[in-house]
């Protein structure tokens, strides 16, 4: 969807081919067969670093639908409660000091301990942050010391859910990446956006003039050493300039003649990406559960809890990295998430479950290990490739672990990249990161 806004903004004519009836791949809703009630694949969230999701949002029209936060909620397994806001007017990262001196979730010792590695992280910046790209993150927070429980405290609610990984086996350079971006370099960064409404309800008006839905793609056409267009299930036959190839990294291979795979070097690791899945639980209670619009669990099993409805009787509760949960039955599962509610929130204590549905996205991201970023291909063909075929996702080289941010990344630099090589006016689409701002920038050349 990115790289289609952006290409046609340019002049440029799309053809966006979606074998589904939603736009949104994983990032889309669903229709209940039992109640007809949307329902998102799982809750997906941005922050305020994330720039170019940002300007995606603005391009459709949809910035209104993205409700921002700027205090997170934090809960453990006694119901005790615990926030992190940043002080308006403070630069990063003195923007979160006054919070987290009182953030009781971390004893003393632990704060100190965070601020050593806080401090440490900034003083890598980008080119130290990269260099650690082949370092597990568990092995660099031995490094630095820090005591256990603030793993399960700290680290980990933050890190799973932006990486879908568990944080001591992924890549250090993608965990500090997160803290760099979302909460030391710029006071925006950590500023959560919650969508109001469905996500499909992001993409209904697509800037697009020719958007076809439930269209299945029988194959890519090739002529030589290029793609000569896209032959449809129905036989009609789409002649192309230039393809976006957006499926997921696990679907890429099996549209490209094994010929131009040889001579196409992006296509050569991508069967060395592993797969992590995610947990999606929607909840419906018999009364208002939980007052805010979230929660970040600081106890097993559900990671974080999203309000989806005004009156908090309608939950979402979200388990990132969740290998363990993908053979449970759902009479298993549903009884662990209801009684972790239960126990962490009063209100939710005489609660009863009405009903609960399950959803497990088994292929939902590829691991951030450490080496990851050394397998995952460029969106623009090398010059013995396939010279009009661009690659678009999250699994692209986008300088971001999965999230929808790097997705849009991965459009807007497929879209510049197909414009190139057109007759129209080239174009740039990538926007910069949020600017380090003064603190961080002193402790960084410090």
């Amino acid at each position: 969807m990115a790289a289609t806004v952006a290409i046609e903004s340019a002049g440029a004519r799309v053809t966006l081919l979606e074998s589904s009836r939603r736009l949104g791949g994983r990032a889309s809703s669903f229709e209940d067969p039992q109640t007809g009630q949307i329902l998102d694949n799982c809750q997906h969230v941005l922050l305020g670093c994330c720039t170019n999701l940002l300007d995606f949002y603005r391009r459709l029209g949809v910035s209104h639908l993205i409700r921002l936060e700027r205090t997170i909620h934090f809960v453990d397994a006694d119901a005790k409660r615990f926030e992190l806001r940043g002080t308006p007017g403070l630069p990063a990262p003195l923007h979160l000091g006054p919070s987290m001196l009182q953030f009781a979730a971390l004893s003393l010792r632990e704060r100190l301990a965070l601020l050593r590695a806080m401090i440490a992280m900034m003083r890598l910046g980008r080119a130290g942050r990269l260099a650690l790209a082949d370092l597990p993150f568990g092995q660099w927070l031995d490094e630095q010391r820090q005591p256990a429980r603030l793993l399960s405290r700290l680290y980990e609610p933050i890190l799973t859910g932006s990486l879908n990984e568990e944080p001591r086996r992924a890549s250090a350079a993608c965990a500090i990446q997160v803290f760099q971006e979302a909460l030391l370099s710029n006071a925006s960064g950590y500023v959560l956006g919650l969508p109001a409404c469905p996500l499909s309800k992001l993409y209904e008006r697509l800037p697009c003039a020719d958007v076809r839905l439930g269209a299945r793609v029988a194959e890519l056409v090739f002529a030589g050493g290029s793609a000569a267009g896209v032959k449809l299930q129905s036989g009609e036959f789409l002649s192309a300039d230039a393809i976006v190839l957006a499926t997921n990294y696990h679907a890429v291979r099996r549209w490209v003649p094994p010929d131009l795979i040889e001579h196409d070097e992006r296509f050569a690791r991508l069967d060395q990406l592993e797969s992590v899945p995610i947990l999606g639980a929607h909840l419906w209670f018999d009364r208002p559960v939980l007052r805010e619009s979230h929660a970040a669990f600081l106890s097993a099993p559900l990671q974080w809890v999203f309000r989806k409805d005004a009156e908090g009787r309608v939950l979402h509760g979200v388990i990132s990295a969740a290998r363990q949960w993908v053979d449970v039955p759902r009479e298993k599962a549903l009884p662990q998430f209801e009684s972790q509610i239960r126990a962490s929130f009063p209100s939710a204590r005489d609660a009863r479950l009405l009903r609960g549905v399950i959803v497990i996205e088994k292929r939902a991201t590829f691991s951030p290990a450490p080496g990851a970023d050394r397998l995952r291909p460029s969106q623009v063909p090398p010059p013995d490739g396939i010279d009009n075929l661009f690659l678009a996702g999250d699994y692209t080289q986008t300088g971001w672990p999965a999230t929808m941010e790097g997705a849009v990344r991965s459009g807007y630099l497929a879209a510049e990249a197909a414009l190139a090589r057109l007759p129209v006016s080239a174009a740039r689409f990538l926007l910069p990161d949020l600017p380090a701002q003064w603190p961080t920038r002193l402790i960084a050349s410090s």
